[in-house]
């Protein structure tokens, strides 16, 4: 019997890449160190998309995809549009994107399909989760990851509801692997709600699909919506899945490497370090949570997606400051901040520490309102530290013009708003004690001119558009100005 047609499948995705240069494949790099060593440094060098295969060891066995999204034209093909998309011409055409997928996500819920892409289903003693490419990613990390661009999918006991979210996942043996998620993760609140009732959660994982899932599984969502609509409306048309045989749980039909199973309350394995997005290891070598696998699905040669965080620029930081950005500016605007212009936030602060919001002064007040509400959408809540608010004629994508900024229309004494006691979690590396709640400060900064002195500020010393237009076009080529 012939498969059918899978929509949102990620070969189809990576022939595209290969065929307009954007990924590259990597024969022979180790799993061991080398593949993360080789992730990262191309990372920082904004290179290609790689696809390492012939991995010693594991010929046969399954390749591995890292840098999917670091560069603009393979996240604007991700998200539908031309390659050929520059950067800033992306950043516009998400203006206004993240709550109209939002929107719309209710009316594109999975569809079922009978039959996935997979060539085998594993059970019992046939599984072996060992048998996969899992890179041991950085020297230091405690084990060897096959989860870091993986769609963990859970489900509320009460209504249903499917969550998918992208936590760290560890091979433990054959048949079990560890889970690292935090308490105020929509995923740890469904496990949670099976133990309170003594009963084993049951989770499944895909490691290996379509980018477009990797980006609405690792993207904030509100309480309550499944990432599996959001995908659906962001691809304009319903995820396809099938139902997995053990937990009924929705496996995306396309995915390359699967597993379902099941976490027991109290069942925990040895878990970390692992270096994390701060640029630091994080999260110790601590028991958490087990995952026993119950069922395997998987296609020949299947591709796990790899996603390296490390000291920023990262494999991922390009994607989440871009995305995550227009995320917060799509929030602030529907909170009901007037003149909101812009928002950043900055790879340079591992895209959670450094935030930049631009608005245009209408109200004394204005630029702490804007500050405060960024701290607290749920777009901006996830281990921020500091909000700068500058006015719309600052470029915040420019940390140069950022920090000008701060340099000059600040006061520390008046000009910065502390705020205590907000949510953190154990990758923080400023958390001394993890024993003790996970909450820290952040800081607001009103880099923004006084209000009451917005028409007799010192003005900008600067070109104007205009004269500045006219001297590129005549003496850019001749004083090398294109290179």
């Amino acid at each position: 019997m012939s498969k059918p047609e899978i929509t949102l499948d990620l070969r189809a995705w990576l022939d595209q890449m290969r065929e307009v240069g954007e990924l590259v494949d990597v024969p022979g790099a180790a799993r061991d160190l080398e593949i993360g060593a080789i992730t990262d440094l191309n990372a920082k060098n904004h290179g290609p998309a790689l696809l390492f295969d012939e991995i010693p060891g594991f010929e046969s066995k399954g390749r591995v995809l890292s840098c999917s999204l670091s560069r603009a034209a393979r996240l604007a093909s991700a998200l539908g549009y031309d390659p050929a998309t520059e950067a800033r011409a992306l950043v516009e055409n998400l203006q206004g994107k993240p709550a109209a997928w939002r929107e719309a996500a209710p009316g594109f819920p999975p569809e079922f399909v009978e039959q996935g892409a997979f060539d085998s289903i594993l059970s019992g003693g046939e599984i072996d989760v060992t048998g996969y490419p899992s890179p041991l990613w950085h020297e230091g990390d405690g084990g060897y990851y096959i989860g870091t661009g993986c769609a963990v999918l859970t489900r509320d006991r009460d209504s249903g509801w499917v969550n998918v979210g992208t936590y760290r996942v560890c091979v433990h043996d054959e048949q079990t692997l560890g889970l690292f998620i935090e308490p105020i993760h929509h995923g740890a609140i469904h496990l949670q709600q099976y133990h309170d009732h003594g009963e084993p959660a049951p989770i499944a994982i895909s490691f290996g699909h379509h980018p477009l899932l990797y980006l609405a599984s690792a993207m904030p969502m509100p309480y309550g919506m499944s990432e599996l609509n959001y995908a659906g409306a962001m691809a304009g048309h319903s995820v396809q899945v099938v139902a997995g045989e053990e937990t009924g749980l929705p496996l995306p039909a396309a995915s390359e490497l699967a597993i379902e199973g099941l976490v027991y309350p109290g069942d925990m394995v040895d878990e970390g370090p692992f270096g994390e997005f701060t640029g630091y290891f994080a999260g110790g070598r601590h028991p958490r949570p087990a995952i026993r696998v119950t069922r395997l699905y998987e296609r020949a040669n299947p591709v796990i997606y790899g996603s390296l965080p490390a000291k920023p620029p990262f494999d991922h930081s390009y994607w989440r400051a871009t995305v995550e950005s227009s995320m917060l500016l799509d929030d602030l605007r529907r909170s009901g901040i007037p003149e909101v212009s812009a928002v950043w936030k900055h790879e340079a602060g591992s895209a959670n520490f450094w935030t930049v919001v631009a608005i245009k002064q209408r109200y004394a007040g204005h630029a702490q309102q804007a500050g405060l509400a960024a701290i607290t959408a749920a777009a901006g809540s996830s281990m921020g530290r500091y909000v700068i608010v500058v006015d719309d004629d600052v470029n915040v994508e420019d940390l140069e013009e950022v920090i000008w900024c701060v340099s000059t229309r600040t006061d520390p004494a008046t000009s910065i708003q502390i705020v205590r006691d907000t949510p953190s979690n154990p990758l923080d590396p400023m958390l001394a004690d993890l024993s003790k709640p996970w909450v820290t400060s952040r800081a607001v900064i009103n880099a923004c001119r006084p209000y009451d002195r917005l028409a007799t500020f010192p003005k900008v010393v600067e070109v104007s558009p205009g004269l500045a237009s006219e001297v590129r076009a005549m003496w850019a080529e001749r004083l090398g100005w294109s290179r």
